[in-house]
């Protein structure tokens, strides 16, 4: 655990202090998200809001589960996610095993039983990716705040070990917004999902602009349309397809 014991904390300052468990838009970390939002709402007089918000993640997760349940196996595209943030930027090789932007679109995601059952975070070996050989990549743009050499873009660019991957040859490698460091971002996971659903699934998500259903997400739960902003900190790498 990290920072002040929370009963020290409130001991010391005399200030009440309400402990949090962000928990997960997916699995059974999901009641954990919704008692905290509810715990807000309580404490902060906002129960209301507290349940709109509730309300909005499951409204969108149901639409994205509607768009992609049944899917043939025969239409579904294999796919790594890498460069994922795990207190500080990686390289390509970070990746989630439950990455909820892929399982919210029932993605199938290569990297899905590496580790152990609720594993948020994993390092794969280059040679597994190499063998995997996903026909879509996924690189979390976080990745870019690493130093040059070390970040995801540079290794798909330089690492021969790299170029005979069928998503580089195919140009089918894709940015996304990075939504967790130490904490996660939600609204972005909702925004990253749809915009996996259109590379994934074109026809199901053709009715999406990925940019516009980011700031209609980011409007409902911050007041404004900011994707433009977040994309523009990631030298607009994130939803579009990547010059390898």
């Amino acid at each position: 655990n990290m920072g002040m014991d929370p009963l020290e904390l409130e001991s010391k300052t005399g200030i009440p202090v309400v402990v949090l468990d962000y928990g997960n838009l997916t699995g059974s970390r999901r009641p954990a998200l919704y008692h905290s939002l509810r715990t807000m709402g309580r404490v902060l007089e906002r129960t209301e809001r507290a349940e709109e918000v509730i309300a909005f993640l499951e409204e969108a997760m149901a639409d994205l589960e509607a768009r992609t349940a049944e899917v043939p196996n025969s239409g579904e595209v294999s796919c790594y996610v890498g460069g994922i943030a795990y207190r500080g930027p990686h390289g390509l090789q970070s990746t989630e095993p439950s990455y909820p932007p892929l399982e919210l679109v029932n993605a199938l995601h290569v990297a899905a039983d590496v580790g152990t059952e609720g594993q948020e975070h994993a390092d794969v070996a280059k040679e597994q990716i190499v063998a995997w050989d996903p026909e879509a990549l996924f690189v979390d743009a976080s990745t870019l705040q690493s130093d040059p050499q070390a970040s995801a873009l540079w290794q798909l660019r330089n690492d021969p070990a790299y170029s005979g991957l069928s998503a580089l040859r195919e140009g089918r490698v894709y940015g996304l917004l990075p939504y967790n460091w130490y904490t996660k971002n939600f609204g972005s996971v909702l925004a990253d999902a749809y915009y996996v659903g259109t590379v994934l699934y074109p026809e199901r998500f053709a009715d999406i602009d990925p940019a516009a259903m980011a700031d209609s997400i980011y409007t409902f739960l911050v007041g404004e349309p900011v994707f433009e902003e977040l994309s523009a900190a990631f030298d607009g790498c994130v939803f579009r397809r990547l010059d390898i």
